[in-house]
């Protein structure tokens, strides 16, 4: 049997913690063949942009063993995955299913249209591949050891939408029916036992909300890209400010607050559905088998099956 593929990117940085630990335990449970192309650097936050006004560099990148390639991209989460589908980076190699993650810091709620995490995850669904986004809800997570719970756990998710894992068909994978869709995974920051476990959650409208500050500093790399001899220019630094509360029960928010991991299918569509849909219905049983799958698996609870 073939072993399936897997491109890892993410938006905090090829030497974050988040996508190592992911790594590791991909590596460790040595079920698919590992590729990684993520940003050079920071890039949280970056939503689907792309770039196209130069060139991109892509660097080969120190890899733990294990892993077949793994290059860094001083470009976006997007331009990333974009690069490793798109251009003869991997030699056209096909892949089974995108990993993205796993980010410092939820990404529930109205977040995944901002965050890098999920533009990364979203472009490679924009590209036929079926994607997950992992994300952890804490952002104090500096160390790979912080990541260790939610990494063991994306292992049963991957293996569930690869059809992997016992009872399950291999040539009737769930991610066969997922391509166009991102799988946005949202680990509450008390895992152990305090997991209660995987929620198909709908997507919440919960969302922190900014406060810029006007700033008065010495010019460096983190002020804005103004010429320097622009008159009058103001600079200000975008800080955290009100949170808009999303608490309704079966959203990706409450799971998360509740102590479950929210599961949430995304669709690359932003029209609103005017009539039944078959597809819709399809999608949320093909995420509700990988969470019941998965859940079995890890010796969790399924929560949120029947109230999507």
């Amino acid at each position: 049997m073939v072993r399936p593929r897997l491109l890892v990117s993410n938006d905090d940085g090829i030497n974050a913690p988040g996508i190592k630990a992911l790594v590791a335990e991909i590596v460790k449970a040595d079920f698919a063949d590992v590729y990684v192309c993520a940003p050079s650097g920071e890039r949280s936050a970056q939503s689907h942009a792309i770039t196209l006004g130069r060139y991109l560099s892509c660097v080969r990148a120190d890899h733990a063993p294990g892993i077949i390639e793994a290059y860094a991209v001083d470009g976006t989460p997007a331009d990333s995955v974009m690069l490793a589908l798109c251009s003869p980076v991997f030699q056209d190699i096909s892949f089974d299913l995108m990993l993205s993650g796993i980010n410092r810091g939820d990404n529930c709620g109205l977040h995944v249209i901002y965050s890098g995490t999920v533009g990364a995850a979203r472009e490679a669904a924009c590209k036929g591949i079926p994607a997950i986004a992992f994300s952890l809800d804490n952002h104090l997570a500096r160390k790979a050891d912080d990541y260790s719970l939610s990494a063991a756990l994306c292992v049963p998710l991957v293996r569930a939408m690869l059809g992997l894992l016992p009872g399950q068909d291999a040539n009737r994978r769930p991610a066969g029916s997922l391509r166009g869709v991102v799988v946005n995974v949202n680990f509450p920051i008390g895992q152990g036992q305090l997991l209660q476990g995987l929620y198909l959650a709908r997507q919440s409208v919960a969302c922190v909300f900014p406060a810029f500050k006007e700033v008065t500093e010495a010019p460096g790399p983190h002020l804005a890209e103004i010429d320097e001899h622009t008159p009058n220019s103001r600079v200000f630094r975008n800080y955290a400010g009100l949170v808009q509360e999303d608490q309704d029960e079966g959203g990706d928010a409450w799971a998360v607050m509740n102590g479950w991991a929210s599961v949430t299918p995304l669709s690359l569509l932003s029209h609103i559905m005017t009539k039944p849909d078959s597809r819709s219905e399809g999608i949320v049983a093909a995420v509700s088998e990988v969470i019941s799958r998965a859940a079995s698996e890890a010796g969790l609870c399924a929560g949120g099956i029947s109230k999507l």
